[in-house]
């Protein structure tokens, strides 16, 4: 089955949800079909993956469609993601053997066809764990999260949101050097996945605060 992945989902709805709200809130013909080619020159090469997803796109070709279909639309399209393969609490650990009393994160609260990353705040030591998968195998990093939020620019995201500020110390030789690094990042890490529509800024985070070259 052809698949996607959860950002590049996020990045077709956010641009699909543009051209339905145009349907809505613009009379002119041309300007209707000039954004609906625009937007399709952005997201062809996800939907000329198949003709399944070709077939889900012509419906938002519609203009009389409404938000309520285009949602269900949506859902259609979203079978196709690859989900995001959860780690155990076992995998957890070991990517974290330094803390001790892990507060997992509770996987039935995440679609994991939504998530590019785990992210869970624990709130007992106001730390943020992050979690990838790269080449088949976990990837973790985690530190100090603030508790003074404030509407900012997210580095992961790279929208405007609620965020923290993300501080990680990470050892970088064997003399037992440790370099911090941080960011303002999402304080809520589904949401921030929602907004993730490029994989490249939250890699470019995360190879930063975790020192991966």
């Amino acid at each position: 089955m052809t698949t996607i992945t959860p950002s590049e989902y996020w990045y077709a709805k956010e641009q699909i949800k543009s051209l339905v709200g145009a349907y809505h809130s613009v009379n002119d013909k041309r300007t209707i079909q000039t954004q609906q080619a625009l937007i399709y020159e952005h997201t062809a090469f996800i939907f000329e993956r198949s003709n399944e997803l070709l077939a889900i796109w012509d419906r938002f070709l519609d203009v009389t469609t409404t938000r309520e279909q285009a949602e269900a639309y949506f859902t259609a399209m979203k079978m196709f993601v690859l989900p995001m393969e959860l780690p155990s609490t076992k995998q957890i650990d070991k990517l974290f053997r330094k803390v001790k009393k892990m507060n997992y994160p509770n996987l039935e609260q995440f679609d994991p066809r939504e998530l590019s990353y785990l992210g869970w705040t624990d709130a007992g030591t106001n730390r943020k764990f992050i979690i990838r998968k790269r080449e088949n195998r976990f990837e973790g990093v985690y530190g100090t999260f603030s508790t003074d939020i404030k509407k900012g620019h997210c580095a992961i995201c790279n929208h405007i949101s609620a965020v923290g500020f993300f501080l990680a110390t990470t050892k970088t030789s064997g003399d037992g050097t440790y370099t911090k690094n941080g960011n303002y990042i999402c304080s809520n890490s589904i949401q921030c996945n929602q907004q993730l529509t490029h994989i490249e800024t939250f890699d470019r985070f995360f190879d930063t605060v975790s020192l991966k070259k």
